[in-house]
């Protein structure tokens, strides 16, 4: 269950859904998220409320930007494409061409994701063959 938790300034309700159908299209095709599963939640702060450099953001300069993408093992160059293209589309989708949020990636294996209550290896055991801790081959 890929699930993708973003920190921005407090936004009207027309920027989130654009930013969830760009957001959810990229992680459908660049890293073969299922649209059903692929989650996304907004963290918002107003003026004072966050802030970077050592100061708070006055609404006036950049302010704080943070994706957090919690998902199963990615080789890098999906990790590199989501990246590019996630933060493109929110520029786009903002308008503010200066705006590019930090982006962390948090791989888990399928034993430590759960989902209606279950382990996922326990609701789909075909995820329990799949790897997690090996080598990725080099792209």
């Amino acid at each position: 269950m890929p699930c993708l938790e973003i920190s921005l300034p407090k936004t009207d309700i027309d920027i989130k859904e654009r930013l969830i159908a760009a957001l959810t299209d990229i992680g459908v095709d660049v890293a073969g998220f299922g649209r059903n599963v692929f989650r996304i939640r907004f963290h918002e702060y107003g003026v004072g409320e966050g802030g970077m450099a050592g100061k708070l953001w006055d609404g006036q300069n950049n302010p704080y930007l943070h994706f957090l993408l919690y998902c199963p093992r990615l080789k890098r160059s999906v990790k590199k494409q989501l990246i590019e293209k996630m933060s493109a589309a929110f520029v786009k989708v903002l308008g503010k061409p200066d705006w590019y949020p930090v982006f962390h990636i948090c791989e888990h294996p399928y034993d430590n994701i759960g989902a209606s209550g279950k382990p996922l290896v326990e609701k789909y055991p075909e995820l329990a063959e799949r790897q997690f801790y090996f080598e990725l081959p080099k792209d």
